[in-house]
């Protein structure tokens, strides 16, 4: 029998006005009638956007029984770049992967693309991780590691990697395992150890007594601590949730939960070997809030509950979010053998959350169904399967997976891009007032930004997160690398304009 511990599974039973309630649609004006599909290729594994706004696609092609690295570059609109690589494509076959590799992907400053990908060779020889950087046309860039490659076997002595975080510019995360042994290690770009991070360059995530984090997800927070979240596995028999926060340098941040983790079992089925909950992704909204997703791991029943759950920033549950901190979904069926994506991000005062490989399903702030969002609360994908999600600006949601003509074979999967139109919510808090005596120009701008007030400034993005800040007076900002949408501009007056980043 299924229980959950200290939750009420609830149903909420809301009224929707119709009114106000918003279709998703495919956007027919990208690709060709809202998909870019690429037959030559197997499936998308990461996206991305460069300087200029076009989508960088990192994912696989399957040729027989081997599997290789491919690159697609569109524009903003899903236009194959014909300039890119081999007409838009770049396969790495010299290296032959597997299909549980891991994946990272960058666009650096100088937009160029930077690459990982971290796969088992064989059980005998561990993990073999390559890093790879190429220029803006598809080509090699030969200015790094050896011709634009860097190889490095049985990288870290890993016997698993489970996920790689390279959101910030100047080092990258892994989470893996080795002889038995959870931890995250701190490298630079060229996969070289931060000797100054934990014991020589790696944090181990456990106490060997309360608890043992199986690391599923790494997120660097805006005070560039590192909250990790999986599965605490000490008692395999009583799997939990569980999550930590490391300082910048890696240590337990002991503030944060209790001593540095938070953990907690919320499903039981006794009658099934193979069920473990754990998170699978986690975001930081502007005010220091954290909402991780997660699932429960088994092979029946299929509607076992995917959550929405939220934190404090000092590691305490948020009970104004959903029922006692959760929002739990579930669905009646498996959805057929399709990519997985278990992602959230952060859509203005609400949360897009992916479950079940082809839905997608809108939140709001308080932890209920948006059924403003397609007249339901979800959107699921017909013979599309996903493992990425991006907004692009306000209303619009690029998918990067696989396109498949049955959905529940694997052999018939092609590489795709789908852009979905969704219902905008811009809810940046302004604590500031627009001045229309200050001009800011151009905008839309691409590069820099410049006004006509000398000033200390803070760029402030939709979701009222601060991605940009000076504490000397200019008169400009590079705003080059920021992503394509709506941000404003607070001055040390507490006066403020909004631009438009192109």
């Amino acid at each position: 029998m299924k229980t959950l511990k200290t939750f009420t599974i609830f149903i909420l039973i809301l009224s929707v006005s119709h009114i106000y309630a918003q279709p998703v649609t495919l956007d027919p004006t990208f690709g060709q009638n809202g998909m870019t599909i690429i037959p030559e290729a197997t499936e998308v594994k990461l996206i991305e956007f460069d300087k200029q706004g076009n989508i960088i696609a990192v994912g696989t092609t399957k040729d027989g029984n081997k599997h290789y690295v491919t690159i697609v570059k569109t524009n903003a609109d899903g236009i194959i770049d014909q300039n890119f690589g081999n007409n838009g494509i770049v396969t790495v076959a010299e290296y032959e992967i597997n299909t549980t590799a891991k994946f990272g992907l960058k666009i650096t400053n100088s937009n160029k693309i930077f690459i990982i990908v971290s796969f088992l060779l064989s059980e005998q020889s561990g993990f073999t991780t390559i890093f790879m950087q190429f220029n803006e046309n598809g080509s090699f860039d030969e200015t790094f590691g050896d011709n634009g490659k860097i190889i490095y076997s049985n990288y870290m002595e890993t016997s698993n990697i489970f996920s790689i975080n390279t959101e910030i510019d100047d080092f990258i995360f892994f989470s893996g395992r080795a002889n038995s042994y959870e931890f995250i290690f701190k490298c630079n770009h060229y996969g070289e150890l931060d000797e100054n991070f934990g014991e020589n360059g790696k944090t181990y995530l456990t106490d060997g007594e309360t608890y043992k984090l199986l690391p599923r997800t790494i997120k660097i927070l805006n005070d560039q601590s590192i909250l990790v979240a999986g599965a605490d596995i000490l008692d395999l028999d009583e799997i939990e949730l569980a999550l930590c926060k490391l300082t910048p340098n890696g240590n337990l941040a002991t503030g944060f939960a209790n001593n540095g983790m938070w953990k907690m079992n919320i499903w039981d089925d006794n009658n099934l070997w193979s069920e473990y909950e754990y998170f699978t992704d986690a975001i930081e909204d502007g005010n220091g809030k954290l909402f991780l997703l997660g699932t429960v791991n088994n092979f029946y029943p299929f509607n076992a509950p995917k959550f929405v759950c939220s934190f404090h920033s000092d590691g305490t549950i948020n009970n104004d979010f959903g029922a006692n901190g959760f929002y739990y979904y579930e669905t009646n069926s498996h959805d057929g053998s399709r990519p997985s994506a278990q992602k959230i991000l952060q859509n203005g005062s609400k949360y897009i959350a992916t479950f079940n490989n082809i839905r997608i399903v809108s939140i709001l702030s308080n932890g209920i169904l948006d059924t403003d969002f397609n007249n339901t609360g979800e959107f699921v994908c017909d013979k599309y399967g996903f493992y990425d999600i991006k907004l692009q600006g306000r209303d619009k949601l690029i998918l990067g997976g696989a396109y498949m003509f049955n959905p529940y074979y694997t052999h018939d999967h092609k590489f795709a891009l789908a852009r979905l139109n969704i219902p905008s919510d811009v809810s940046v808090k302004q604590n500031f007032n627009i001045d229309n005596s200050i001009t800011i120009f151009p905008n839309p701008v691409k590069d820099y930004l410049y006004f006509d007030v000398e000033s200390k400034f803070e760029i402030i993005d939709i979701f009222g997160k601060i991605v940009l800040k000076s504490e000397k007076a200019t008169q400009s900002a590079n705003v080059s690398h920021l992503k394509a949408r709506i941000y404003f501009i607070k001055f040390e007056n507490n006066q403020g304009k909004k631009f438009v980043k192109q």
